[in-house]
């Protein structure tokens, strides 16, 4: 095999010894004098660019010619900060508009992302001078276009920091939207790497910075096995060239499998991915694990707009997640800066009504931020989790109902983003990472511990929810029911879906010895079964009522179901819908169209009607027999940043109301309570200061909800009429 030769030189141009240069198959050291020899393989030639370096090129295509490589010094230090960015998903005004056919499976906003992308690189020096590099992991661009292209390239160049990016399958979609599913049992976009390669060049490749070797490689192509044995050949390859006592770290565009990581010689430091368009930072086997939303728009777990700045300080990395919306200057700037991401006290945050007199009977911050994770409660306590976005952890809390005092705090290996559970003397959590753990109502003290099936691959948003003295608990890859009392595995379903990979926000419903569930975005229809044993109790004939495909894609569900007995139906919370499905036979009743696409708000079974939260827009009355429409309620936009996936603006409703006597309290994203009648009409306002994502509690005495700082708050009753 004929070989590729060329030399590397240095600032002083003299050939520089020992950089490492692959062909993306075979790595080598360069020898005394700077040459290096590769196997005419491969597409690119580039080089593994040392600590305090830089190039440019850092890659050329592979040919004969002899190829040369001019290092040039790009000073850099520990502790060594950089900012993680993913899923940027750049698109140009006029391309594949949303709802065109050739962007019918695309929901990304339309244009700007562009200019929002470069007004944040263009902005770091200001925002975060101590940053050294920008690590962009996948779905660069929406469609993989020529112009979404150049678009990026022409913000990438005009960078302050260096960016080291990798694709996503996004990138690899040159305009198509043809779906397959994976031999890891993985539904995804099929691919073609040219436009990336022909744009930034090799899709796995190396680098080093001061005291860390990092790992780039293209998820997608490896998903797809279009290149999976040839870039874990590679990786042994380029690993074996750096010292064993080096760390690593990969980027990966989606959060890497055991099979993945089993491909590596010793395991990383730290991995940083996107794709899940989520907030998730969980510790596995001594290995960190950072996946960060989108920077442009929220998140599917509805995240604010974020970034993450990281600074890796030679022994472990410190993370500093920042919602990106935040407005920069403000009484609450500092809770938004970390909304949804750390506690953040604040002191004289008593809530106004319109008489201008402060009605929070008290306020206590939780140990992590809040988020969607209402608070349980049972006799005088309030039992509530939360998540600690900058670093594996969170926490379960006990609080006092009448004074706010902490009774107790367990603090969790991974972030508690939904409500605990509380099941005789136990209450019982479920963290990010599908684990479930039970704790002494009374003290905290750990029951037992149920691990995930998968900690790297669960990304775990539904609640655990309470049936006697079990709970049902989980999603459609790993649907269980536990003992409470000891944590024992009562029944397990990994069947329900034929893939699993988005978010799900959906607890099971529990109505008698009926579980009702359904997910997003499979199976397209909710499934029921029975408590006892975990079988199929909705025949499979009741498919047959969802035959026509664009009703039932209708049918992913968003949320957690409500029942109502006056019709013995079980309400679902869908895309751009509401379902209504019968508990006996399964079969579809009927679908309320509505906006409010993503909207995750379980409806709410009142004497008026069935309460719905129409994301974003307001809440909407309908007729439990046939749907239709008693009356609306809109709520004009007042965030400061957006929550709904895919948005770039913030609309005001998220989480439902609760129902107090004959009054609706909506918690809002603008930071008020609404207190509305059930005839659809506003009666009074509090202003909390902070936005609420959560749904409100009756806690007695009290009113109880979680802002997005982290703070519970009580009100009195009395003054929410």
């Amino acid at each position: 095999m004929r070989d590729m030769h060329g030399i590397v030189r240095g600032p002083d141009r003299r050939g520089m010894r020992g950089v490492m240069v692959s062909n993306g198959h075979d790595v080598v050291r360069t020898d005394d004098d700077g040459a290096f020899r590769l196997p005419d393989r491969g597409r690119f030639v580039f080089l593994t660019r040392p600590a305090g370096f830089t190039a440019s090129p850092w890659w050329q295509p592979a040919g004969p010619d002899p190829l040369t490589f001019d290092l040039d010094l790009h000073p850099q230090a520990l502790p060594f900060a950089f900012v993680h960015l993913s899923d940027t998903h750049v698109s140009v005004p006029g391309g594949m508009a949303v709802g065109s056919q050739r962007s019918e499976h695309a929901l990304y906003p339309e244009g700007g992302l562009a200019g929002q992308l470069g007004d944040f690189l263009t902005a770091l020096p200001e925002v975060a001078p101590d940053v050294q590099a920008v690590f962009l992991t996948g779905d660069l661009v929406d469609h993989g276009l020529p112009d979404e292209y150049a678009a990026l390239m022409e913000v990438l160049g005009a960078s302050p920091a260096p960016v080291h990016t990798i694709p996503g399958n996004h990138d690899h979609m040159n305009g198509g939207h043809e779906n397959v599913l994976t031999a890891h049992n993985y539904l995804t976009n099929t691919g073609d790497p040219a436009e990336y390669e022909r744009h930034l060049g090799p899709r796995w490749y190396s680098f080093d910075v001061p005291g860390l070797h990092v790992v780039a490689m293209d998820w997608h192509t490896h998903e797809l096995g279009l290149d999976d044995a040839a870039q874990e050949a590679w990786l042994r390859a380029d690993l074996a060239q750096v010292p064993e006592h080096t760390p690593w770290a990969l980027l990966f565009h989606d959060q890497p499998g055991r099979y993945v990581l089993d491909a590596a010689p010793r395991p990383p430091v730290a991995t940083f991915s996107g794709h899940w368009h989520t907030s998730r930072v969980v510790e596995v086997d001594g290995v960190l694990h950072v996946n960060t939303p989108p920077a442009l728009f929220a998140g599917l777990d509805y995240s604010p707009p974020s970034w993450r700045k990281v600074t890796w300080d030679g022994e472990r990395f410190t993370l500093d997640t920042i919602a990106l919306h935040a407005p920069a200057r403000s009484e609450a700037a500092g809770a938004l800066r970390k909304a949804t991401i750390a506690a953040t006290p604040r002191p004289g945050t008593a809530a106004v009504g319109r008489s201008g007199a402060g009605v929070t009977a008290w306020q206590t911050f939780l140990a992590g931020a809040g988020h969607r994770q209402g608070v349980s409660v049972a006799g005088d306590r309030l039992f509530a989790g939360s998540q600690i976005e900058d670093a594996p952890a969170g926490a379960v809390q006990a609080l006092d109902a009448r004074t706010g005092e902490v009774l107790w705090t367990a603090r969790t290996a991974a972030a508690v983003k939904v409500s605990p559970a509380v099941v005789g003397d136990l209450v019982v959590a479920a963290e990010v990472t599908g684990d479930v753990a039970a704790y002494r109502a009374e003290t905290g003290e750990p029951v037992w511990r149920r691990p995930s099936s998968d900690p790297l691959r669960r990304f775990a948003w539904g609640a655990p929810t309470p049936a006697g003295q079990s709970v049902v608990v989980g999603d459609q890859a790993d649907l269980r029911r536990l003992d409470a009392r000891t944590g024992e595995v009562l029944w397990r379903r990994t069947d329900l879906a034929p893939h699993h990979n988005l978010v799900n926000h959906a607890a099971p419903l529990v109505v008698g010895d009926l579980v009702a569930i359904g997910w997003w975005p499979s199976p397209q229809y909710p499934r029921g079964l029975d408590l006892a044993t975990g079988a199929d109790r909705w025949p499979a004939e009741a498919a047959a009522s969802l035959a026509d495909f664009p009703e039932a894609k209708r049918l992913l569900v968003m949320g957690t179901a409500a029942f109502d007995p006056a019709t013995d139906a079980v309400l679902m919370p869908g895309y751009a819908a509401t379902i209504s499905v019968d508990a006996t036979s399964g079969r579809l009743r009927w679908i309320a169209r509505h906006e409010g696409s993503f909207s995750p708000a379980a409806p709410l079974v009142t004497d008026a009607g069935v309460v719905v939260t129409v994301g974003g827009r307001g809440l909407r009355l309908l007729d439990p027999e046939d749907g239709g429409t008693r009356w609306d309620l809109p709520v004009a936009p007042a965030a400061p940043f957006p929550l709904q996936p895919y948005a770039k603006t913030g609309g005001t409703v998220l989480a439902p109301p609760l129902l107090l006597e004959d009054r609706l309290l909506l918690p809002g994203l603008d930071g008020t309570v609404r207190t509305v009648s059930l005839e659809g009409t506003e009666l009074a306002r509090l202003d909390l200061g902070v936005p609420i994502a959560a749904p409100l509690t009756d806690a007695g005495e009290h009113v109880v909800g979680i802002g997005v700082d982290g703070g519970i708050f009580a009100l009195e009753k009395g003054d929410l009429s």
